[in-house]
């Protein structure tokens, strides 16, 4: 098995090998991933985080000469939108967004074979958090562009922004809305719904498609469009800019 990390702040995750192909997904600086298959110049990758799979421009990944071992006392997330580290040989900067994860050794950051000094900005991935703090984490993306497959503040989907507001808190999630729909415990009723929970929609033909995190049990932050706040009901969501109703409620989850 070969492993190779994310050198790159962003890194596009393509549903085939040519960069004209669909991004479906990104990679976030640090983060790992398994090689499955090569066709220079591209690699075919599962990430290590999420289990995505998906082709990468291999001048954007680093090969380990081994892999990782993680330790979770020494993961390190960004619950800023953006931050510089600071290359500790070069003093080279290198930008990093919400929910980077990275870990420490020796009071230094390692990815691949580049340690960056440690900012004050970063915290502990493992630690306890609050119904409070998933939602402050959630308006700090307020007019984030939706893009399709992004998961950085310069463009994100209604998934992966769920994904990363919840990982900023301790809680690492899949990286489809399905696949989210999957953990947790059913909410039966909205009048029951609390800040946090996430509610997910349903297409015309039943099939989950959209995600968002539930502020109250009449209000939901989610990125459609941009990530926005809207009104929600038992119906769905009820966009306030076009006065309709745009995304057809089929469950609640709790994961706390």
């Amino acid at each position: 098995m070969e492993i190779a990390v994310c050198q790159l702040s962003a890194t596009p995750l393509r549903a085939e090998p040519s960069h004209k192909a669909e991004m479906i997904s990104q990679l976030l600086f640090g983060e790992t991933v398994e090689i499955l298959e090569k066709r220079p110049p591209w690699y075919l990758v599962k990430s290590k985080v999420d289990l995505y799979e998906g082709w990468v421009d291999a001048q954007q990944l680093e090969i380990l000469p081994q892999i990782p071992q993680l330790e979770e006392d020494k993961l390190f997330i960004c619950p800023k939108m953006f931050t510089w580290l600071i290359h500790c040989l070069n003093g080279e900067k290198q930008l990093i967004t919400f929910g980077t994860m990275l870990t420490e050794e020796n009071g230094k950051l390692k990815v691949g074979n580049s340690e960056y000094y440690k900012h004050d900005d970063l915290m502990p991935l493992h630690r306890k958090t609050t119904k409070d703090e998933i939602i402050k984490s959630a308006k700090l993306w307020l007019n984030t562009p939706y893009l399709w497959g992004g998961r950085t503040p310069l463009g994100v989907d209604c998934s992966g922004f769920v994904q990363l507001v919840f990982r900023c808190n301790g809680k690492n999630l899949p990286r489809d809305a399905w696949q989210q729909a999957e953990m947790g415990n059913h909410v039966d009723f909205v009048s029951e719904a609390m800040p946090g929970d996430l509610a997910f929609f349903a297409h015309d033909e039943g099939k989950i498609s959209h995600v968002g995190i539930l502020i109250d049990n009449h209000q939901i932050i989610h990125a459609s469009g941009k990530v926005r706040i809207d009104a929600f009901d038992h119906q769905g969501i009820f966009n306030l800019s076009f006065k309709t109703y745009t995304h057809q409620l089929r469950l609640i989850k709790r994961l706390l």
